[in-house]
């Protein structure tokens, strides 16, 4: 399949083409902006994403054997409709999946080789990848139940108002995500509850890949359904015999690029060892 058709597979010298396939500068990722943000007079910014578009990148080839060009040319034409994955050998290894949206136009230079620049490579999402991005504490980041200017950003079924926001004192074993600890944040963080009331949900949409679920775990906790994209996932035990706070409790790093709703629902029901059926959401944090 064209998802598995790479580029360049190799970090150093293709034998057979006499060169190498990466780019002699460029994968200075720069990520589109999919942003609509409104600010009142005197007042704070309010933002909301309104596109799936992934990263793209300004490539050149120079200096480079016509066997390289001959490839450049042949998937800019190949994968006109389609797409194929490109490597960034050096910034980690780290996979995209798309295609070249500007034409190959090579410039012969001395001794017989050849200059391809300002390529565009432009991610396409919801592709499937062989290799997905998974360097959380470099590329993800944390969305918690207020962003910075107290703007509630998850939602909340409102049925029976039985949603409420809870602060909360850290505990020894919280957790926090890769870029904020709770020990960074300090004693206090802040979680959004609910008595267990079975239907209710919370849900966050994010734009970017995989993602972890952080959520409050100890003896008061029961048990919620966790779902991606209206899909069941699985079932979520809180309870824990100590009160240990935030836990990462779900994480899954393969999920294609595009606009994803990661949802909970309760279930109003409990571990046979737990006091309560409460749920309690901290954070969510996406891969970009």
């Amino acid at each position: 399949m064209p998802a598995t058709d790479i580029l360049n597979p190799t970090q150093g010298w293709d034998v057979a083409l006499g060169d190498s396939m990466n780019p002699s500068y460029g994968f200075t990722r720069k990520r589109a902006t999919t942003k609509l943000s409104k600010k009142a007079v005197g007042g704070v910014p309010w933002t909301r994403e309104t596109q799936n578009t992934g990263h793209s990148f300004q490539l050149s080839w120079l200096g480079r054997t016509w066997g390289c060009v001959q490839r450049l040319k042949r998937y800019a034409e190949q994968y006109e409709d389609g797409f194929f994955t490109i490597i960034d050998w050096e910034g980690g290894g780290r996979h995209y999946v798309g295609r070249f949206t500007s034409e190959i136009s090579p410039t012969v230079t001395a001794n017989n080789k050849w200059d391809v620049q300002g390529v565009t490579f432009e991610e396409i999402p919801q592709q499937a990848m062989v290799s997905y991005p998974s360097d959380w504490a470099g590329d993800a980041i944390a969305f918690f139940i207020n962003n910075d200017f107290s703007d509630q950003k998850l939602a909340t079924s409102s049925a029976t108002n039985a949603w409420a926001q809870t602060a909360r004192t850290s505990v020894a074993g919280s957790q926090g995500t890769a870029h904020v600890s709770l020990a960074t944040v300090g004693t206090a963080y802040v979680t959004m509850d609910n008595p267990g009331t079975a239907g209710d949900w919370a849900q966050y949409e994010y734009r970017g890949y995989g993602f972890r679920l952080y959520m409050v775990k100890g003896p008061e906790f029961g048990q919620c359904d966790l779902y991606l994209d209206g899909v069941f996932i699985e079932m979520i035990d809180l309870y824990n015999a100590a009160e240990i706070g935030p836990q990462m409790v779900y994480s899954n790093a393969n999920i294609p690029l595009d606009f994803h709703r990661v949802k909970v629902v309760c279930d109003g029901s409990k571990n046979a060892s737990a006091n309560w059926p409460v749920v309690s959401w901290y954070a969510l944090e996406v891969m970009r």
